[in-house]
């Protein structure tokens, strides 16, 4: 669905499969590939793979997702995301379902290499009670900590987990006062970015943006792309609230009126 101003709309609920990438949606850049499963029961990949250039992103919100990441094996639990950068072989192993997640890659060509077979007899570790980990390979985040809410997660500001593709922050306002509070601390302004590419997806409840001079809602189950050179603001949310919004590629490109 087009928007004004050139922007798009991608609906994932209830979808399996690719929601934007090059090949299949129309995007006119090879900037990110988001994937998306709607509930579906566990999975395991046939061989263990790199990215010669992409960083990949597992997101998940229902179910259990297992991964082998650099030779050890993580499980990531519902409301956390697991950050694998390049040149670090990883696969999925399995996990207990249903499992909703998301997947984004940046950049989106096909730089996908097999190293090697999945080895067997891999178990999990037998101590994971510590949910925030990094490692050389990347990180594993619980989004379900306030430190980890409604600020720049990867990337950019006061970030806690560093990238050189993009940014990112996770947002959960489940009260209007919650949002209404974000709203006043981070001055939300009309502005542009003049050749990144920014992405607002929502999970629960719905928000509001003006693009250009039209307003465009956003509701659960829905991404919207604003492409660069485009004025944009966010003028409400509607709680309960939680989703995702990035940019790539990293620039310091924000142009404000």
């Amino acid at each position: 669905m087009l928007n004004q101003a050139g922007c798009s709309k991608y609906v994932f609920r209830g979808h399996t499969g690719y929601i934007v990438a090059p090949w299949i949606s129309g995007v006119t850049h090879e900037l990110v590939t988001i994937r998306h499963s709607a509930c579906v029961l566990p999975w395991a990949d046939h061989d263990v793979h790199l990215h010669e250039d992409s960083e990949e992103y597992y997101f998940v919100f229902r179910g259990d997702l297992r991964l082998l990441v650099a030779g050890s094996v993580f499980t990531l639990k519902p409301d956390e995301v697991l950050m694998v950068k390049p040149r670090v072989p990883h696969a999925v192993l399995g996990g207990d379902g249903p499992i909703e997640h998301f997947v984004l890659r940046m950049p989106a060509p096909d730089d996908r290499q097999t190293v090697g077979k999945i080895p067997p007899g891999l178990f999990p570790p037998t101590d994971e009670s510590k949910r925030e980990l990094r490692f050389d390979g990347g990180c594993r985040v619980p989004l379900t900590e306030a430190r980890y809410q409604n600020c720049w997660l990867f990337g950019v500001g006061q970030a806690r987990f560093q990238s050189d593709r993009m940014c990112l922050a996770y947002l959960n306002f489940p009260t209007d006062e919650s949002a209404d509070a974000s709203n006043r601390n981070h001055r939300h302004r009309l502005h542009l970015h003049q050749r990144s590419w920014e992405y607002y997806t929502v999970l629960k409840g719905a928000r509001v943006l003006q693009v250009e001079d039209a307003l465009v809602e956003i509701p659960a189950g829905e991404t919207l792309e604003v492409p660069p050179g485009v004025r944009h603001v966010l003028r409400a949310t509607r709680t309960p609230f939680e989703g995702f919004t990035f940019r790539v590629p990293l620039l310091d490109d924000k142009v404000e009126f």
